[in-house]
């Protein structure tokens, strides 16, 4: 049997159950648990795309919150409806991430990162002294009309299939960019920028489409998540360690610049992170942030490709046989 063959089949075995889970776990719990892993997946993915070109991005909550603010906006104080606001989401989202990429553009490494995460801090403080449209650290409440329309329901079981539609969107889109020609030009530039160059490959070209592309998904994942939520103020929106660190956590620790690495990384440190958090967080504030710490080290220290490195060679040698 060819490995793609096995992939698929691997694929279906995993997804079958996961489209049954809401008919047979009620708890709300439960169900959010899996939202919210769902949900990091995609995030992760998005922001995994600029990392085949070797860009590390800690201000991904500056899309996230574009989008956000922007459905939210537009469906509170003009009535406009969340599917017609998705693609102003977009669109905002897009123009954030232009905004980002062309003076930094030729940023790489260390620099890249800092300006990125300035560019965040930028826009967190912009939503609270706004407060004319975002109301401020007030915040925005949307309203509970229930519908499909509204993206409003009394359980969380359609989020629940909304943000796996979405990871699995994000993860195929990750998979066609990575082994496109774009993807290949964005690993040329990350494993030596300058034989890449020479070679004819436009580096800056193919790494501003590769951020243009992670800054899109991540407004549409920051709009769903808007009406998940029902609250947004700009602390949480903008948050740094929920939609920048968490998202390159996830990546580095499952694997930068692979396909399963989010996915992996995802699946373990979600639900650690849950834990952690009710936890240690009772203990002392801050002190999960320090168990994260530690394993993010212990992954660079001792398996620096991330547990997809390890996971990978075990499913070929499957596949071969």
């Amino acid at each position: 049997m060819r490995p793609n063959k096995i992939h698929v089949m691997l694929g279906a075995a995993i997804l079958a159950p996961l489209l049954l889970i809401p008919f047979f776990f009620h708890s709300n719990f439960v169900l959010h648990m899996y939202t919210l892993v769902f949900f990091y997946i995609a995030l992760t993915a998005a922001w995994n795309i600029p990392a085949f070109g070797g860009q590390i991005s800690l201000g991904h909550a500056s899309f996230f919150g574009i989008g956000a603010y922007t459905g939210a906006i537009l469906y509170v104080k003009y009535g406009v409806s969340p599917w017609i606001g998705l693609p102003a989401a977009i669109g905002m989202s897009l123009l954030g991430g232009l905004i980002l990429n062309l003076p930094l553009l030729r940023l790489r490494g260390p620099f890249f990162t800092l300006a990125s995460i300035a560019f965040a801090e930028v826009l967190r403080m912009v939503a609270i002294h706004w407060r004319g449209l975002t109301n401020g650290s007030v915040g925005i409440n949307i309203p509970f009309r229930l519908g499909w329309a509204n993206l409003t329901f009394q359980s969380g079981k359609p989020f629940y299939y909304i943000f796996l539609c979405l990871a699995l969107l994000t993860i195929y889109l990750s998979y066609r960019i990575r082994h496109s020609a774009m993807g290949f030009h964005l690993r040329a530039g990350a494993s030596d920028i300058e034989a890449a160059q020479a070679l004819g490959v436009n580096t800056s070209r193919v790494n501003f489409i590769a951020l243009m592309w992670s800054a899109a998904l991540t407004g549409v994942l920051g709009h769903f998540y808007a009406f998940y939520m029902y609250v947004l103020e700009p602390g949480t929106l903008f948050s740094l360690p929920l939609f920048s660190l968490q998202p390159a956590l996830n990546g580095i620790i499952g694997g930068m610049g692979t396909i399963w690495g989010p996915v992996i990384g995802a699946v373990v440190m979600t639900p650690l992170g849950e834990f952690l958090r009710f936890y240690l967080g009772t203990i002392h504030q801050g002190l999960n942030y320090v168990v994260y710490g530690l394993v993010l080290i212990a992954t660079v220290r001792f398996i620096p490709g991330g547990v997809v490195s390890i996971v990978t060679p075990l499913f070929r040698r499957r596949g071969n046989r």
